[in-house]
Protein backbone atom coordinates (compact mmCIF):
# COMPACT_ATOMS: atom_id res chain seq x y z
CA UNK A 1 0.00 0.00 0.00
CA UNK A 2 2.74 2.32 1.12
CA UNK A 3 4.53 1.22 -2.35
CA UNK A 4 1.51 1.93 -4.55
CA UNK A 5 1.17 5.53 -2.27
CA UNK A 6 4.78 6.65 -3.08
CA UNK A 7 4.76 5.70 -6.95
CA UNK A 8 1.34 7.46 -6.87
CA UNK A 9 2.87 10.73 -4.98
CA UNK A 10 6.30 10.22 -7.47
CA UNK A 11 3.93 10.54 -11.04
CA UNK A 12 2.58 14.05 -9.38
CA UNK A 13 5.82 15.56 -8.94
CA UNK A 14 7.21 14.50 -12.19
CA UNK A 15 3.61 15.69 -14.07
CA UNK A 16 4.21 18.59 -12.19
CA UNK A 17 7.51 19.66 -13.74
CA UNK A 18 6.25 20.39 -17.09
CA UNK A 19 2.91 22.41 -17.47
CA UNK A 20 1.92 24.22 -20.76
CA UNK A 21 1.01 27.14 -20.00
CA UNK A 22 1.48 31.33 -19.88
CA UNK A 23 2.89 31.41 -15.93
CA UNK A 24 5.02 28.82 -14.26
CA UNK A 25 3.68 27.24 -11.11
CA UNK A 26 5.75 26.74 -7.99
CA UNK A 27 7.92 23.64 -9.07
CA UNK A 28 7.15 23.85 -12.81
CA UNK A 29 8.65 23.99 -16.24
CA UNK A 30 6.33 26.30 -18.79
CA UNK A 31 5.96 27.82 -22.44
CA UNK A 32 5.61 31.28 -22.04
CA UNK A 33 5.82 32.29 -25.67
CA UNK A 34 4.41 30.76 -28.52
CA UNK A 35 0.51 29.55 -27.09
CA UNK A 36 0.00 26.24 -28.54
CA UNK A 37 -1.51 26.72 -31.71
CA UNK A 38 0.15 30.02 -33.37
CA UNK A 39 0.30 31.19 -37.02
CA UNK A 40 3.62 31.86 -37.61
CA UNK A 41 4.81 33.98 -41.13
CA UNK A 42 8.56 33.61 -40.59
CA UNK A 43 11.03 30.52 -41.19
CA UNK A 44 12.18 30.72 -37.65
CA UNK A 45 10.19 30.17 -34.55
CA UNK A 46 11.22 32.12 -31.05
CA UNK A 47 10.22 30.37 -28.22
CA UNK A 48 10.44 31.23 -24.46
CA UNK A 49 10.47 28.97 -21.15
CA UNK A 50 10.01 29.49 -17.16
CA UNK A 51 12.36 26.96 -15.78
CA UNK A 52 12.69 26.87 -12.54
CA UNK A 53 16.38 26.64 -11.66
CA UNK A 54 17.38 23.13 -10.11
CA UNK A 55 14.51 21.56 -11.90
CA UNK A 56 16.43 20.32 -14.86
CA UNK A 57 19.94 20.23 -16.26
CA UNK A 58 19.63 19.69 -20.12
CA UNK A 59 16.24 20.84 -22.57
CA UNK A 60 16.38 18.98 -25.96
CA UNK A 61 14.14 20.32 -28.42
CA UNK A 62 12.70 18.76 -31.37
CA UNK A 63 10.82 20.15 -34.25
CA UNK A 64 8.89 17.41 -36.05
CA UNK A 65 10.90 14.84 -34.22
CA UNK A 66 14.09 16.03 -35.79
CA UNK A 67 16.83 17.26 -33.08
CA UNK A 68 16.88 21.38 -33.18
CA UNK A 69 18.90 22.29 -30.08
CA UNK A 70 20.07 21.28 -26.59
CA UNK A 71 19.95 23.77 -23.71
CA UNK A 72 21.81 23.43 -20.65
CA UNK A 73 19.53 26.00 -18.19
CA UNK A 74 21.28 28.80 -15.94
CA UNK A 75 18.55 30.83 -15.34
CA UNK A 76 14.74 31.13 -14.53
CA UNK A 77 14.21 32.27 -18.48
CA UNK A 78 15.56 30.47 -21.42
CA UNK A 79 15.05 32.13 -24.65
CA UNK A 80 15.90 30.36 -28.46
CA UNK A 81 14.70 30.08 -31.66
CA UNK A 82 14.54 26.78 -33.82
CA UNK A 83 14.04 26.40 -37.94
CA UNK A 84 10.27 25.42 -38.69
CA UNK A 85 9.00 24.28 -42.29
CA UNK A 86 5.75 25.12 -43.79
CA UNK A 87 2.95 23.86 -42.53
CA UNK A 88 2.25 21.82 -39.04
CA UNK A 89 5.62 21.85 -37.05
CA UNK A 90 5.24 19.78 -33.65
CA UNK A 91 7.26 21.32 -30.99
CA UNK A 92 8.51 18.73 -28.13
CA UNK A 93 10.53 19.99 -25.52
CA UNK A 94 12.06 17.02 -23.69
CA UNK A 95 13.03 17.81 -20.05
CA UNK A 96 16.10 15.80 -18.28
CA UNK A 97 18.09 15.49 -15.04
CA UNK A 98 21.15 13.51 -14.19
CA UNK A 99 19.91 11.77 -17.93
CA UNK A 100 16.84 10.92 -16.42
CA UNK A 101 13.87 12.35 -18.27
CA UNK A 102 11.89 14.33 -16.11
CA UNK A 103 8.74 15.19 -18.41
CA UNK A 104 8.14 16.97 -21.94
CA UNK A 105 5.74 19.67 -23.43
CA UNK A 106 4.02 19.24 -27.15
CA UNK A 107 2.71 22.46 -29.00
CA UNK A 108 1.93 22.62 -32.58
CA UNK A 109 2.81 25.67 -34.37
CA UNK A 110 1.71 26.54 -38.07
CA UNK A 111 3.89 28.11 -40.44
CA UNK A 112 1.69 30.05 -42.98
CA UNK A 113 2.73 30.63 -46.99
CA UNK A 114 1.28 32.90 -49.79
CA UNK A 115 3.50 30.60 -52.25
CA UNK A 116 1.72 27.27 -51.81
CA UNK A 117 -1.45 26.55 -51.43
CA UNK A 118 -1.90 24.26 -49.15
CA UNK A 119 0.05 26.17 -46.19
CA UNK A 120 -2.03 28.96 -47.21
CA UNK A 121 -4.61 28.77 -44.69
CA UNK A 122 -4.16 26.92 -41.28
CA UNK A 123 -6.14 24.43 -39.65
CA UNK A 124 -8.95 25.52 -37.22
CA UNK A 125 -8.55 27.01 -34.39
CA UNK A 126 -5.13 28.40 -35.48
CA UNK A 127 -4.24 32.05 -34.81
CA UNK A 128 -1.49 34.73 -35.06
CA UNK A 129 -0.18 35.42 -31.41
CA UNK A 130 2.60 38.01 -32.15
CA UNK A 131 4.98 38.55 -29.68
CA UNK A 132 5.30 42.34 -29.43
CA UNK A 133 1.22 42.45 -29.07
CA UNK A 134 1.37 41.89 -25.44
CA UNK A 135 2.72 43.89 -23.15
CA UNK A 136 6.16 41.36 -21.36
CA UNK A 137 7.69 43.13 -18.05
CA UNK A 138 9.05 39.55 -17.20
CA UNK A 139 11.54 40.22 -20.22
CA UNK A 140 12.93 43.67 -19.18
CA UNK A 141 14.99 42.04 -16.84
CA UNK A 142 17.01 40.64 -19.75
CA UNK A 143 15.61 42.56 -22.62
CA UNK A 144 14.89 46.10 -23.69
CA UNK A 145 11.45 46.20 -25.68
CA UNK A 146 11.27 49.45 -26.39
CA UNK A 147 13.44 50.66 -29.99
CA UNK A 148 15.94 53.47 -29.12
CA UNK A 149 17.79 55.86 -31.37
CA UNK A 150 20.28 53.52 -32.67
CA UNK A 151 17.62 51.14 -34.38
CA UNK A 152 15.65 54.39 -36.50
CA UNK A 153 18.77 54.66 -38.54
CA UNK A 154 18.01 55.65 -42.34
CA UNK A 155 18.97 52.76 -44.87
CA UNK A 156 20.44 54.14 -48.58
CA UNK A 157 20.25 51.61 -50.96
CA UNK A 158 23.12 53.36 -52.54
CA UNK A 159 25.53 52.20 -49.59
CA UNK A 160 24.85 48.67 -50.57
CA UNK A 161 27.15 46.24 -53.22
CA UNK A 162 25.91 44.86 -55.64
CA UNK A 163 26.36 41.58 -53.87
CA UNK A 164 24.81 40.33 -50.89
CA UNK A 165 25.45 42.31 -47.99
CA UNK A 166 26.91 40.82 -44.90
CA UNK A 167 25.74 41.46 -41.79
CA UNK A 168 27.64 44.08 -39.74
CA UNK A 169 28.57 43.09 -36.52
CA UNK A 170 28.86 46.79 -35.53
CA UNK A 171 25.56 47.57 -36.22
CA UNK A 172 24.26 44.28 -34.01
CA UNK A 173 25.92 45.91 -31.09
CA UNK A 174 23.71 48.80 -31.41
CA UNK A 175 20.54 46.83 -32.31
CA UNK A 176 17.69 46.62 -29.56
CA UNK A 177 16.47 43.54 -31.91
CA UNK A 178 19.38 41.71 -32.33
CA UNK A 179 19.11 39.46 -29.20
CA UNK A 180 16.34 37.35 -29.70
CA UNK A 181 16.46 37.66 -33.25
CA UNK A 182 19.82 37.41 -34.63
CA UNK A 183 19.02 33.89 -36.17
CA UNK A 184 16.62 35.79 -38.77
CA UNK A 185 20.04 36.38 -40.51
CA UNK A 186 21.77 33.65 -40.54
CA UNK A 187 21.82 32.55 -44.16
CA UNK A 188 24.60 33.11 -46.92
CA UNK A 189 21.80 35.66 -48.29
CA UNK A 190 20.83 38.85 -46.24
CA UNK A 191 18.48 41.81 -46.88
CA UNK A 192 20.54 45.03 -46.46
CA UNK A 193 18.26 46.19 -43.73
CA UNK A 194 18.70 43.40 -42.33
CA UNK A 195 22.38 43.20 -42.43
CA UNK A 196 22.79 46.68 -40.58
CA UNK A 197 19.72 46.24 -38.23
CA UNK A 198 17.93 48.94 -39.50
CA UNK A 199 14.83 47.01 -38.95
CA UNK A 200 11.95 50.59 -38.39
CA UNK A 201 13.15 50.53 -41.87
CA UNK A 202 10.54 48.52 -42.55
CA UNK A 203 8.74 47.69 -39.58
CA UNK A 204 7.18 50.50 -37.56
CA UNK A 205 6.64 50.57 -33.80
CA UNK A 206 3.76 52.97 -33.77
CA UNK A 207 1.36 50.54 -36.25
CA UNK A 208 -1.28 48.29 -34.91
CA UNK A 209 -0.28 45.19 -34.32
CA UNK A 210 3.19 46.70 -32.70
CA UNK A 211 6.49 46.38 -35.66
CA UNK A 212 4.04 45.07 -38.11
CA UNK A 213 5.00 46.50 -41.98
CA UNK A 214 3.03 48.18 -44.65
CA UNK A 215 0.52 46.36 -47.14
CA UNK A 216 0.88 45.73 -49.82
CA UNK A 217 4.47 44.25 -50.17
CA UNK A 218 5.41 46.84 -52.84
CA UNK A 219 3.97 50.12 -50.80
CA UNK A 220 7.32 49.10 -48.45
CA UNK A 221 9.69 47.15 -50.88
CA UNK A 222 9.63 50.48 -53.74
CA UNK A 223 10.42 52.93 -51.23
CA UNK A 224 14.12 51.61 -51.98
CA UNK A 225 14.06 49.64 -55.23
CA UNK A 226 12.84 52.65 -57.09
CA UNK A 227 14.62 51.63 -60.21
CA UNK A 228 13.00 48.16 -60.61
CA UNK A 229 9.67 50.11 -59.89
CA UNK A 230 10.40 52.26 -62.78
CA UNK A 231 11.03 49.32 -64.75
CA UNK A 232 8.75 47.25 -64.19
CA UNK A 233 6.09 49.08 -64.48
CA UNK A 234 6.93 50.30 -67.58
CA UNK A 235 6.12 46.23 -69.13
CA UNK A 236 2.86 45.36 -70.45
CA UNK A 237 2.61 41.88 -68.76
CA UNK A 238 3.22 41.21 -65.24
CA UNK A 239 3.84 38.13 -63.24
CA UNK A 240 1.11 37.14 -60.91
CA UNK A 241 3.31 37.38 -57.32
CA UNK A 242 4.08 40.80 -58.69
CA UNK A 243 0.08 41.76 -59.89
CA UNK A 244 -0.86 41.63 -56.68
CA UNK A 245 2.64 43.15 -54.87
CA UNK A 246 2.87 40.13 -53.27
CA UNK A 247 7.24 40.62 -53.12
CA UNK A 248 6.84 38.16 -49.89
CA UNK A 249 5.42 35.48 -52.12
CA UNK A 250 8.79 34.60 -53.47
CA UNK A 251 11.40 36.80 -51.35
CA UNK A 252 12.51 36.42 -47.87
CA UNK A 253 12.49 40.18 -46.51
CA UNK A 254 15.23 39.19 -43.41
CA UNK A 255 17.64 36.62 -45.02
CA UNK A 256 17.93 33.39 -47.05
CA UNK A 257 20.18 30.57 -48.23
CA UNK A 258 19.09 31.25 -51.88
CA UNK A 259 20.55 33.96 -54.23
CA UNK A 260 17.85 37.13 -54.69
CA UNK A 261 16.66 36.40 -51.27
CA UNK A 262 13.83 33.57 -52.62
CA UNK A 263 12.74 31.44 -49.68
CA UNK A 264 13.36 28.19 -52.40
CA UNK A 265 15.93 27.78 -55.06
CA UNK A 266 14.25 29.38 -58.33
CA UNK A 267 13.48 26.03 -59.92
CA UNK A 268 11.66 24.63 -56.85
CA UNK A 269 9.89 28.00 -56.25
CA UNK A 270 8.84 28.39 -59.69
CA UNK A 271 7.07 24.54 -59.89
CA UNK A 272 5.67 25.61 -56.60
CA UNK A 273 2.96 27.34 -58.92
CA UNK A 274 3.50 26.00 -62.60
CA UNK A 275 4.29 21.78 -60.92
CA UNK A 276 2.46 21.21 -65.15
CA UNK A 277 6.24 22.84 -66.65
CA UNK A 278 8.23 20.14 -64.50
CA UNK A 279 9.28 18.28 -67.98
CA UNK A 280 9.99 20.96 -69.76
CA UNK A 281 7.52 19.47 -72.14
CA UNK A 282 5.93 23.20 -73.38
CA UNK A 283 9.26 24.48 -74.39
CA UNK A 284 8.88 22.41 -77.55
CA UNK A 285 5.37 21.56 -77.37
CA UNK A 286 4.93 21.79 -81.50
CA UNK A 287 8.59 22.19 -82.43
CA UNK A 288 9.57 18.91 -82.11
CA UNK A 289 9.06 14.47 -81.71
CA UNK A 290 11.21 15.34 -78.28
CA UNK A 291 8.77 15.43 -75.84
CA UNK A 292 10.97 17.18 -73.71
CA UNK A 293 13.62 20.43 -71.98
CA UNK A 294 15.67 20.20 -69.48
CA UNK A 295 14.26 23.08 -66.99
CA UNK A 296 17.46 22.12 -64.58
CA UNK A 297 20.57 20.67 -63.73
CA UNK A 298 22.13 22.12 -67.40
CA UNK A 299 24.28 25.16 -67.60
CA UNK A 300 22.99 28.66 -68.57
CA UNK A 301 24.03 28.90 -72.39
CA UNK A 302 23.35 32.37 -71.64
CA UNK A 303 24.56 33.43 -68.36
CA UNK A 304 27.81 31.78 -67.67
CA UNK A 305 28.12 30.18 -64.51
CA UNK A 306 24.66 30.22 -63.58
CA UNK A 307 22.06 27.09 -64.15
CA UNK A 308 19.33 27.13 -66.04
CA UNK A 309 16.14 27.06 -64.76
CA UNK A 310 12.66 29.02 -64.92
CA UNK A 311 14.36 32.57 -65.59
CA UNK A 312 16.96 31.47 -68.38
CA UNK A 313 13.71 32.14 -70.08
CA UNK A 314 11.03 34.05 -68.46
CA UNK A 315 11.38 37.38 -66.43
CA UNK A 316 9.69 36.75 -63.08
CA UNK A 317 8.54 40.11 -62.80
CA UNK A 318 6.89 41.90 -65.85
CA UNK A 319 7.76 41.45 -69.28
CA UNK A 320 6.86 43.02 -72.76
CA UNK A 321 5.89 39.37 -73.55
CA UNK A 322 2.46 37.48 -72.73
CA UNK A 323 4.34 34.66 -71.88
CA UNK A 324 7.09 36.67 -69.54
CA UNK A 325 9.65 35.95 -72.10
CA UNK A 326 12.74 37.78 -70.68
CA UNK A 327 14.35 37.60 -74.42
CA UNK A 328 13.77 40.20 -76.92
CA UNK A 329 11.87 37.31 -79.04
CA UNK A 330 9.02 37.82 -81.46
CA UNK A 331 7.71 34.14 -81.42
CA UNK A 332 9.04 30.94 -79.95
CA UNK A 333 11.45 29.76 -82.78
CA UNK A 334 13.21 32.99 -82.62
CA UNK A 335 13.71 32.04 -78.69
CA UNK A 336 14.90 29.14 -79.52
CA UNK A 337 17.75 30.29 -81.73
CA UNK A 338 18.98 32.63 -78.55
CA UNK A 339 20.64 29.40 -77.79
CA UNK A 340 20.28 26.68 -80.18
CA UNK A 341 22.66 28.82 -82.93
CA UNK A 342 23.36 25.73 -85.41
Amino acid sequence: MRTSAAIIMLAVVFCGLFVTGSKADEGTVSVRYPPDRTVIDSSVLGVSLNVIQGSTDLIKIQVNAIDRARIFPDSNFECFAVPISFGLNNIRITASRENANIGEIVFTVFRRSSLESRYKNPPPDFQKNYFHMSEHPECSSCHVLVPGDSDKKPVNIAAFPDESPRVSSKASETSTCFSCHKSLTLYPFVHGPAAVWSCLSCHEFQAKPVYSVKKPDTKLCFICHVQEQEEWYSKKYFHGPFNIEGCAICHDPHASGTPFNLVKPVWDLCVGCHSDKQSGEHIVAGFSDIHQHPTRGKPDPLRKGMELSCASCHEPHASNSPKLWRLDAGSGLTLCKKCHTE
